[in-house]
């Protein structure tokens, strides 16, 4: 048997035992660390067993968060075959044992042995780029999450401070009413048509920015004669700037997005929403059919049967990412919304007539969905209506 490299990845540092072959471990378990000098010792280990036996070393790690990418990198760097191994099966594996024993030199030793037995397969290599797009589409939804709760506080403050300004745009947070009301609390500007004009941009005539000046200026000077509470002011002022900082940033993260016209072909998914999917998914050609990418989304019915008795109603695995059925979720019901997808909202009202209830009803948009995204992305087309 070759030897291996079992690694118990944690914040900051590694527990790592080496093995000649099966229950003939080298030692004692190591901690290394994750730094220049700690890479440099992992690789020294490996050159070390690889010399006395004569045969390259596997290593076995598990996906420990983003701990476990700073390891793999050493690896790819010294060349070196590395297992990732799914924490859920990790666990599982473990709980096959008598004993209950958890420590890190036992976790390390654990994974090992899950290699020597054949229960470690190969790990699916993502692009780089799909790992750029997830760490761009999460932290957009972060920031979105962020946005909807400063829009609310802001609000809050709007109604005490200058409740009439609600009067001069549908969108009180749009970008050109944010500037125009920043401008309103520290009395800057003489001139509102430019400032309006200027921040519209091409979307909006002159006529237009000439009558929202004219009404901001009658509200202003009723406000201007009743205006109170300075202090509540200076923070409306400071959610303004944020909420400002936000959209430039929102902005560019909508700019970075790489280009997925394949998915925005659909009806019903934008530019944003596509990239979440994509993200999320990887490289389609990892899945040998839709059914295996239904079951990576956790969007399959669970199985129960035991004796002569078989479930009827079962509930999704729900393994996978949240994010990519959240993203679905998203993507369906935006299709159903003004029948933008004819096909996703008659197959709705189909499981409706059936007595499914509503998200029952929407999960399994969910999963046909998932069928036609799985479909143009093998055959490299667009949605066809």
């Amino acid at each position: 048997m070759e030897p291996v490299v079992g690694v118990d990845v944690a914040k900051g540092s590694s527990v790592i035992q080496a093995f000649h072959k099966r229950n003939e471990p080298v030692g004692k378990a190591t901690v290394i660390e994750h730094v220049a000098s700690g890479f440099e010792r992992f690789t020294e280990i490996l050159g070390t067993l690889q010399a006395e036996t004569g045969v390259e070393p596997v290593v076995v790690l598990e996906a420990t968060g983003h701990y476990h990418r700073a390891l793999v990198s050493c690896l790819d760097r010294s060349g070196y075959t590395y297992y990732i191994v799914n924490p859920l099966q990790s666990k599982r594996a473990k709980g096959t044992q008598l004993r209950k024993v958890k420590t890190d030199a036992a976790d390390a030793w654990h994974l090992a042995e899950m290699y020597y037995r054949g229960d470690v397969k190969p790990h699916r290599n993502w692009d780089e780029m799909f790992t750029e797009l997830q760490h761009l589409t999460r932290q957009h939804e972060f920031v979105t999450g962020i946005f909807v709760q400063a829009k609310l506080n802001s609000r809050a403050l709007l109604e005490q401070v200058f409740p009439a300004y609600e009067q001069i745009f549908y969108n009180v947070f749009s970008t050109t009413s944010l500037t125009v009301l920043s401008h309103c609390l520290e009395g800057s500007v003489t001139n509102w048509n430019e400032v309006i004009q200027g921040n519209s941009g091409r979307s909006h005539s002159k006529q237009w920015a000439h009558e929202k000046a004219r009404k901001l200026e009658e509200v202003l000077n009723e406000w201007r004669e009743i205006r109170r509470s300075p202090a509540q002011s200076k923070a409306l002022l400071g959610m303004i700037s944020l909420l400002l900082a936000m959209i430039r940033q929102l902005e560019e993260l909508a700019e970075n997005l790489p280009e997925v016209e394949l998915m925005r072909s659909i009806p019903g998914i934008g530019t944003k929403l596509a990239a979440a999917i994509v993200a999320e998914l990887g490289d389609v050609k990892q899945f040998r059919d839709a059914k295996q990418l239904v079951a990576f989304a956790g969007l399959d019915p669970g199985i129960f049967s035991s004796g002569k008795f078989t479930a009827t109603s079962t509930r999704i695995t729900k393994r996978g990412s949240k994010r990519l059925r959240r993203s679905l979720y998203l993507a369906v019901q935006c299709g159903m919304r003004k029948n933008a997808n004819a096909r996703i909202r008659s197959y709705y009202e189909k499981k409706r007539k059936e007595g499914k209830p509503y998200k029952v009803a929407v999960i399994a948009c969910a999963n046909k969905l998932l069928h036609h995204i799985f479909a143009i992305l093998q055959k490299g087309q667009p949605y066809q209506v």
